[in-house]
């Protein structure tokens, strides 16, 4: 039986547990999400937002060594076992661990951010797709049962000056830039602010509510009446006055 939003993370308990107390009361910076974004199109980015691969949670490792194990065949394609998947990483002067990556080739009409390395993620399909989700999938389980949050939650950020808080990275406005890097989730395809695109907590309402289900809080109906109520109809014409 598929998992339901609200479970996604039961296979993570202890990570759970403690998005759960770290969100329960936090704010939202509501203002990030009426940025405008484009809805993730594979065909236009090729999954670019893997190219690091991804720091995990010590749950979130174990989880996906137990993907790896009892399904190699699924991975037997991209060539990653449970030995060769991760490598110890660096996150923000902190060590963790991370998933292996290796170099990528993107096609011609996909524009790579300059600071973006030409790799991408070891469990990244050609095409773009995770196959940590066309696992989930294949088994007909909920579609981020093996994603870590980081992944899915994207380009949702629950940290920034060292608080926790709901909100959209944008360009200039990034807790990831350095003088070294200019920033991660702007320069994204997804994240990118986009003029067409729709604003970001209507482009994100699948995110916000498997967030919201996990944590018992409804942010996709917090942000909606935040917008409700700030967004002021057009003034009507005055009536021309009958003679």
């Amino acid at each position: 039986m598929a998992l339901s939003n609200a479970q996604i993370l039961d296979h993570l308990p202890s990570w759970k547990r403690y998005v759960q107390k770290r969100l329960a009361k936090a704010p939202i910076d509501f203002e990030s999400f009426g940025v405008r974004l484009q809805v993730c199109a594979m065909e236009d980015c090729r999954g670019m937002c893997c190219y690091d691969g991804v720091c995990l949670d010590g749950d979130e490792e174990r989880m996906i060594r137990r993907a790896l194990r009892r399904h190699p065949d699924h991975f037997e394609e991209l060539g990653v076992t449970a030995e060769n998947a991760f490598e110890d990483g660096e996150f923000q002067g902190s060590p963790t661990v991370k998933t292996r990556t290796r170099s990528q080739r993107f096609p011609r009409h996909v524009a790579i951010p300059r600071h973006f390395a030409r790799e991408c993620c070891v469990f990244k399909h050609e095409d773009g797709r995770c196959s940590l989700q066309s696992l989930a999938m294949k088994l007909g389980e909920h579609p981020w049962a093996f994603k870590p949050i980081s992944c899915w939650l994207h380009p949702i950020s629950l940290e920034r000056d060292d608080e926790t808080i709901l909100w959209i990275p944008r360009m200039g406005h990034d807790h990831l830039t350095t003088d070294e890097y200019p920033g991660f989730a702007p320069y994204t395809h997804c994240g990118r602010e986009c003029t067409g695109g729709k604003p970001a907590w209507q482009a994100l309402k699948f995110e916000l509510d498997c967030l919201g289900a996990i944590t018992g809080r409804d942010f996709f109906g917090e942000i909606r009446e935040f917008y409700a109520h700030s967004t002021k109809p057009a003034p009507a014409k005055a009536k021309r006055a009958a003679k």
